[in-house]
């Protein structure tokens, strides 16, 4: 059934992937009912909605650029994926950064159209460099960025210079307004590299994690196949999404404060590849086993994250 629905593409399954969002996120607030206090109720309310845009962002993308055949799955990987998060809902700016990082993505991914190049370069270095301040190390998307220019635009020297022009932009209107509001300069308080991995090493924490590696392992084995029919433009975009893959995981492990909700930065690209394998099942049997499993194990996982 769930197949059926998403095997299309249609406005009513971003509907849908919303509504399964919000019930992932009741799953967990119903259960601390008793803690909230009405500024921690409009603090969640905005989580919800920066999780809301997330997704219909992911449908942009993912329909701009033909990241998969004319179905949905990638915007229901990723809301099941989102799943995991909502125990650790309160880190709503990991969830503003990631809008940033999708709206960089989107962005890059579109430089395969070869217009308006240096615009669309210039805004993705803006949109990640947005991104750093609230959460410093996503800067590193800046690499995927310029594996961007070296894919597509390389040919024009000028346009490995404009992210330079992103940063200083960035750079000089937030620390005006620190030296206007607070009198001093931006601090970058997070600019620290940390191997401590001891918030990681719980039960909860070392399922999800084998769960995503279980996913990705498989993503990446059978990705050479599920693309070869493909155009060489969308190729090139799935490899510039392993490459952001590549970064996110880098992110997390370079990360202070680590914790499973630093996931969110591998959504898209693990959800997208994902679906490229999952889409090219023949037997309808092994994809709705497959689907209804990850339902099982993404709601007993929210549940215990609760």
């Amino acid at each position: 059934m769930i197949i059926k629905i998403f095997n299309k593409s249609k406005p009513i399954n971003l509907v849908l992937a919303a509504l399964v969002l919000l019930f992932g996120f009741l799953i967990v607030e119903i259960q601390h009912l008793e803690a909230l206090k009405m500024n921690v109720i409009f603090a969640k309310i905005a989580v919800i909605l920066l999780a809301f845009l997330n997704v219909f962002i992911v449908d942009f993308i993912v329909k701009k650029n033909a990241l998969s055949s004319q179905n949905s799955f990638v915007v229901l990987f990723f809301t099941l994926f989102f799943f995991l998060f909502w125990g650790y809902v309160e880190d709503f700016r990991l969830v503003l950064a990631n809008v940033f990082v999708l709206l960089a993505l989107r962005k890059i991914i579109s430089l395969k159209s070869q217009l308006a190049t240096t615009k669309k370069i210039f805004d993705a270095a803006l949109w990640i460099c947005v991104a750093s301040l609230f959460h410093f190390w996503a800067i590193l998307f800046l690499v995927v960025l310029y594996i961007g220019i070296i894919v597509h635009v390389s040919n024009y020297y000028k346009n490995w210079l404009v992210p330079f022009t992103s940063i200083f932009v960035v750079f000089m209107i937030v620390n005006a307004y620190e030296l206007v509001v607070n009198n001093q300069f931006f601090q970058f308080n997070e600019a620290i590299v940390t191997t401590d991995f001891t918030s990681l090493n719980v039960n909860y924490g070392n399922v999800v994690v084998w769960l995503f590696s279980l996913i990705l392992l498989v993503s990446l084995l059978f990705l050479p196949s599920s693309i070869k029919l493909k155009l060489q433009k969308n190729k090139l975009s799935y490899f510039i999404l392993v490459i952001a893959l590549i970064v996110g995981v880098a992110l997390i492990l370079i990360s202070p404060n680590k914790n499973i909700a630093m996931l969110i930065f591998i959504y898209f690209p693990l959800a997208t590849l994902f679906t490229s394998f999952f889409e090219n099942i023949t037997k309808s049997w092994v994809q709705n086993g497959m689907l209804y499993c990850m339902i099982f194990v993404s709601l007993l996982l929210c549940f215990i994250s609760a």
